[in-house]
């Protein structure tokens, strides 16, 4: 799975404590020994970014005394992560922690019950996450879903090419986008050819052309069922990708039209868990 920098880490903190923790300095509790625990309410969890979580903890001197690793499902009521150490420490890093935890393991929670919703109907099918992720929090994100039993479906620009008619626009006909096309194939031979399409009709075109990958954008189900067959009859070898509008709610649905992959944005919205943290003093 992805993985954070300690500098990333580092910045998440300074966001919050950028020059050190007023109250607990000005209580005076600042080398007390303390322990800080973090769990599920009434919901089970989907754990993200408890390994971030434990090295932001390591680098404030605190000892883990147990956590549970990503992709791991957390019972109701149940601590997933406990460390302990100076009381001054604890605070600081307090509310970055429940922050992480609580955003990734949104995501991942989510991400797992629209997975297993459309396993119900296609065991094969695979979910996949867009670009559209919400500023400077990515590769967060991205290891939310992998989490949860996602994948991202694009990294980003420079490892996949996916044509997009803002792309075919450039070009005056067919014809000179086709051979445009055939240009790409030959320069990058190790790489597949994503194609959107909008319209059974376009779909067509494209695999006609060479794509390797349609990516069918927003078609209604019965038409995408429809262009599903036509295309799997006409062109065994292409891979379909179903995309817009897709979310836990119908997702079962867009899995029964024979797609190999559903591309959505909807756990990016997912609303954050809610743990719970504890801090208590030791003797």
């Amino acid at each position: 799975m992805i993985t954070l920098s300690d500098n990333e880490l580092e910045s998440l903190l300074l966001e919050d404590v950028p020059y050190g923790d007023l109250t607990t300095r000005s209580l005076g509790i600042d080398e007390q020994r303390a322990r800080i625990t973090f769990a599920t309410r009434e919901r089970p969890l989907v754990a993200s970014c408890t390994e971030e979580a434990v090295r932001l903890c390591g680098l404030y001197g605190l000892e883990i005394d147990g956590y549970v690793k990503s992709g791991t499902l957390v019972p109701p009521k149940s601590v997933f992560l406990e460390a302990r150490g100076d009381a001054g420490n604890i605070h600081r890093i307090w509310k970055s922690v429940q922050n992480l935890l609580d955003y990734a393991g949104g995501i991942a929670t989510y991400t797992r019950e629209a997975v297993l919703l459309a396993h119900s109907i296609n065991p094969d099918i695979v979910v996949a996450t867009t670009r559209k992720t919400t500023p400077f929090t990515k590769k967060i994100a991205i290891k939310a879903v992998e989490s949860g039993g996602g994948v991202a479906h694009r990294l980003g620009l420079s490892e996949s090419i996916l044509i997009f008619e803002y792309h075919r626009i450039f070009f005056p006909s067919d014809e000179a986008f086709h051979e445009a096309l055939a240009k790409v194939k030959k320069s990058n031979p190790e790489k597949k050819i994503v194609m959107e399409a909008e319209t059974i009709d376009q779909a067509v075109l494209f695999a006609s052309m060479g794509a390797d990958i349609l990516q069918l954008e927003k078609l209604p189900l019965s038409k995408l069922s429809d262009a599903v067959q036509r295309l799997r009859n006409d062109f065994p070898h292409l891979i379909l990708i179903a995309t817009g509008g897709i979310s836990a709610k119908n997702i079962a649905e867009y899995a029964g039209t024979g797609v190999d992959m559903i591309v959505t944005s909807s756990p990016y919205n997912a609303n954050p868990a809610d743990i719970k943290v504890a801090i208590e003093p030791l003797t």
